[in-house]
């Protein structure tokens, strides 16, 4: 009982043993379409020998690339080839061979068999191969130390086989198996780690004569990585030597019971061909994704110009559906004391002049005593504001009370009414139409209370209206994600993410980046493209060179006696829905350019046509054509300018001066701008 426990102990422990020792590093070798037992043999970054074995430890022959697979981590390698070999130039094996040449071996009349079997085993020993073979001498009476091994260490077949033959020549009168393994796992210890190691037993009758006893070897055993062990057991007795089977199975082996002499040589072929077979494969792991990053363009140039814009004055107020209530879209004081510090001339872009004009028309009335306004409530006289006269007139009554609560105007100063539609309504056959009409209208005959917004503004302006990161990455497989930088300012301004194929190229304009004021204010912009392809390569790819951010302020440009830009904007509105006469305010307007060109001889003039969106696109483009030809006559006529100087266009919908998705964008977008540019 305690000889079986001992037995199975060394064969778990053996197994252990043996299941840890054949990862070189993290490369990993696998069959994955069949179960099979695999160590292999690295001969350079790009080649493995491959030892593939079935559950009886045999050698699995013929099989291709796509039964093989290799990974190092997350990597998996492309196979390029595989060669099934029996010899292989450039990588020698490591092969102890223990033979038994006992005296029994001539009794049996079995010398001559083992002798023709292990020629034809040795046949295939190559130069390059390290070959011992361990046969057993009889201990000298009193010898010191003692000796009862003889080792032969040569890779010529011919000088092996000589040693074998003479080992038989004067068989010993003991058996010293277990001396001979012991004296074979030293050598096994001695060779390379990484390399594999074979140790071959043939044993005819069971050991009582060694010195060493099974527990050593089991501790010798316990050292060396990637060795196996085969054994031939011929002793004379019914069923596998335990202790042999125990060693070979554990290291992975196998023992073949040779019950006749005839079995030795189909054994030791057998032996041969798992020991000296190999799958040469030729792999490649995937590089990882290379590439450049450019960005276009390679300069921007953002120059500080001189802003004088007179904005029109859009006399709407607009409701929400069913609501009486002043959006807080618009700008509003609490208390009469907030308006003293109010002042049009600070405000800038037209839309931030539309959201205060209560407040302008309010300080407008406290500097003009004498004038008089009429305040229109009015409703879309559609769905449920359908013929709500009170709903206009209380919508009409919150302007009224802004006026004389806040801006302290005197009640008589102010005729309200109310009414269903605007007298020039937008249509009601589309939702934008029918909001624009949910409106309060101001008039006055007074000049200066609904007259043009005047202010005069530095504003930053950009020779580009985007950048461009475009991107050209190589990449063997696809890329299971990556990430995109843009830097600028010292810090990152935006990231955009995604996975597989990058796209073609990258576009921020300028709003994106915060506006060409924020632009203005970075040296450069860089970017930087960074991820990891579906074999976990990883790749950083930066731009060689930065978006160089050339800001000209305009104090610099007057301290160096440089003439500085000035673009004066004059917006006429209202043209009013779907028309395109120039009257009223619009005249005004026009005249004052007319006299304002009179006095910039070198100024040159566009005239830009604008619609809303709703309605049919190529409609709108002729009607803003006809807008901006409208100006352009007029201009002409008056000739203030040549023909040279002055150009127009209609822009119908196309890039809307402002938000087309709220009813006051809309209603400006109905417009003609005229733009004088000159230096000063």
């Amino acid at each position: 009982m305690k000889k079986n426990v001992f037995l199975l102990s060394l064969f778990l422990f053996i197994f252990a043993w043996m299941d840890s020792s054949f990862a070189f590093e993290d490369l990993k070798v696998e069959t994955p379409k069949l179960k099979s037992k695999l160590n292999f043999q690295t001969v350079n970054e790009n080649k493995v020998l491959v030892s593939v074995l079935n559950d009886e430890n045999e050698a699995i022959l013929g099989l291709q690339k796509d039964d093989f697979q290799i990974t190092k981590g997350p990597k998996t390698a492309e196979i390029i080839s595989v060669e099934e070999v029996r010899e292989q130039r450039d990588t020698g094996l490591n092969i102890v061979l223990v033979v038994d040449n006992s005296y029994s071996m001539k009794m049996r009349k079995a010398i001559n068999p083992v002798l023709g079997a292990l020629d034809e085993f040795l046949s295939l020993v190559r130069p390059i191969d390290n070959v011992n073979v361990i046969t057993f001498v009889d201990p000298r009476s009193g010898e010191q130390p003692r000796v009862s091994t003889r080792i032969t260490q040569s890779a010529d077949p011919a000088l092996l086989s000589l040693a074998l033959k003479e080992s038989y020549s004067d068989p010993t009168d003991g058996t010293y198996l277990y001396d001979a393994m012991q004296e074979g796992l030293k050598i096994i210890r001695s060779m390379p780690e990484k390399s594999q190691k074979f140790m071959v037993v043939f044993s005819d009758g069971e050991d009582i004569n060694s010195v060493v006893k099974p527990g050593d070897l089991q501790l010798t055993a316990s050292g060396p990585q990637n060795f196996t062990t085969y054994a031939v057991d011929y002793m004379d007795k019914p069923g596998l030597d335990p202790f042999l089977q125990a060693f070979a199975e554990g290291t992975g082996g196998k023992i073949r019971k040779a019950r006749s002499a005839d079995d030795f040589l189909p054994i030791f072929k057998q032996f041969s061909t798992t020991i000296f077979h190999r799958y040469a494969v030729t792999f490649r792991f995937l590089n990882p994704p290379t590439g450049t990053l450019t960005s276009e363009p390679s300069a921007i140039n953002i120059e500080e110009i001189t802003i004088v814009d007179s904005s029109p004055l859009l006399n709407y107020v607009y409701f929400d559906t069913g609501r009486s209530e002043i959006s807080d879209r618009y700008v509003t004081f609490v208390r009469q004391d907030e308006t003293e510090v109010f002042a049009e001339e600070k405000l800038t872009d037209t839309m931030e002049k539309y959201h205060q004009i209560l407040n302008v028309i309010g300080k407008r009335l406290v500097m003009n005593p004498e004038a008089r306004i009429s305040i229109v409530g009015c409703n879309s006289n559609i769905g449920e504001e359908k013929g709500q006269m009170a709903l206009s007139r209380s919508r009409a009554d919150k302007v009224f009370a802004y006026f004389r609560y806040v801006w302290g105007i005197d009640p008589s100063r102010m005729d309200v009414t109310a009414q269903n539609l605007p007298n020039v309504p937008s249509t009601s056959r589309v939702p934008e139409g029918v909001i624009e009409n949910q409106r309060v209208e101001i008039y006055s005959d007074h000049p200066v209370i609904l007259d043009t917004i005047k202010s005069t503004y530095m504003q930053e302006n950009c020779d580009t209206k985007e950048i461009r990161i475009v991107p050209a990455i190589a990449t063997q497989t696809v890329l299971a994600k990556w990430q995109l930088k843009l830097l600028g300012g010292g810090k990152e301004l935006l990231t955009r993410e995604g996975t597989g194929n990058l796209p073609q190229s990258f576009v921020f304009d300028m709003e994106s980046l915060g506006g060409v004021h924020n632009v203005a204010l970075m040296d450069q912009i860089t970017a930087e493209i960074s991820g990891q392809d579906n074999e976990g390569n990883v790749f950083t790819v930066s731009t060689p060179a930065s978006t160089k951010i050339n800001f000209i302020r305009r104090e610099e440009r007057m301290a160096q006696k440089i003439a500085s830009k000035v673009i004066e904007k004059y917006g006429l509105i209202l043209f009013e829905f779907d028309r395109e006469d120039l009257k009223d305010r619009n005249q005004i307007i026009v005249n004052r350019v007319i006299t304002r060109m009179g006095l910039l001889p070198s100024a040159v003039m566009n005239i830009a046509g604008h619609t809303d969106t709703i309605g049919k696109e190529d409609y709108n483009l002729k009607l803003s054509e006809r807008r901006a030809s409208a100006v352009y006559a007029a201009m002409i006529e008056r000739g203030i300018a040549v023909v040279s100087q002055i150009t127009y266009q209609g822009n119908g919908p196309n890039n809307p001066p402002y938000d087309n998705n709220i009813p006051e964008g809309r209603a400006l977008n109905r417009t003609v701008i005229i733009t004088l540019m000159y230096t000063e």
